[in-house]
């Protein structure tokens, strides 16, 4: 007799933590994310258009580039609905603004040089001590993740208070502004140091140098994958880090290059149950 009792004193404890995970599942049902990604985007060019009658060939462009061309720092915002699936699956919908783009810097001699053709030649013809010339290649979309993620530590190996968690997915993209920004280091230009101008493509022709606008791809999409680490902070506010990848399936610009702007970044944010 009791043996039997201590065996139904076992079984009801196990209805209870069974509940209780029921409970604790069912409130982290429908959860809202907000968040931030710092990220490091770079320039990946497929294609050049070289000014050939101006005396500049693709492989000059390609050698010139390829040293020239640094990664960007960038920062996304985002916000995202969960809805789990089963115990450890999840379908997310997300809006997002990201931000894009490469760097290009002109270092050394800038005697004569001409910056850009709306700013014109640096007019202090005196080279002293660091001088560059930054072109920042930006693009700014609005997005929309459709992903899904599973719990990785599943149920045979449980984290105390964390979870981690891999998602993969896809964003359609609508581009809602894409500029050259300028910023100068060691000097000053009449224009400030800091500028925005437009993109040009520049063709010499019998009459001179004709220049036309670089063609923006209005419509993208990125593919998505990410790892992610959520700590319990609190029974009703989870914080995350999720390290993450976006690669766009269409590039950003067809101009003097052609260019495909891959990211990498850390999303940090709050989760926050809706249940």
């Amino acid at each position: 007799m009791k043996q039997i009792k201590q065996f139904l004193l076992l079984v009801a404890m196990g209805c209870m933590g069974t509940a209780d995970a029921q409970v604790s599942e069912k409130k982290w049902g429908n959860v809202f994310t907000i968040s931030a990604t710092p990220a490091w985007s770079s320039g990946w060019i497929t294609a050049y258009q070289p000014d050939l009658r101006g005396g500049y060939t693709e492989d000059q462009l390609r050698d010139s580039f390829s040293q020239a061309d640094r990664a960007l720092q960038t920062m996304n915002l985002n916000l995202a609905y969960s809805r789990k699936v089963n115990g450890f699956t999840n379908f997310v919908f997300g809006l997002s603004v990201v931000n894009t783009g490469f760097t290009r810097v002109k270092e050394g001699e800038m005697f004569k040089y001409v910056i850009h053709p709306d700013v014109g030649i640096y007019p202090n013809l005196v080279q002293a001590g660091l001088m560059e010339v930054h072109y920042e290649f930006r693009s700014q979309y609005a997005g929309a993740l459709f992903a899904i993620e599973k719990r990785l530590d599943g149920a045979r190996f449980q984290m105390q208070s964390a979870s981690m968690w891999y998602q993969l997915g896809v964003m359609p993209a609508l581009l809602m502004r894409q500029n050259l920004q300028i910023h100068t280091v060691g000097f000053t230009m009449p224009q400030g140091n800091d500028f925005t101008v437009p993109d040009y493509v520049a063709s010499t022709v019998d009459t001179g140098v004709v220049l036309t606008r670089s063609s923006a791809v209005n419509a993208n999409a990125f593919l998505t994958a990410s790892m992610r680490l959520e700590y319990n902070l609190d029974p009703k506010l989870h914080i995350f880090a999720s390290p993450r990848v976006m690669l766009p399936i269409l590039p950003s610009n067809k101009g003097v290059q052609t260019y495909w702007s891959p990211q990498i970044g850390v999303e940090l944010g709050l989760r926050i149950p809706l249940d």
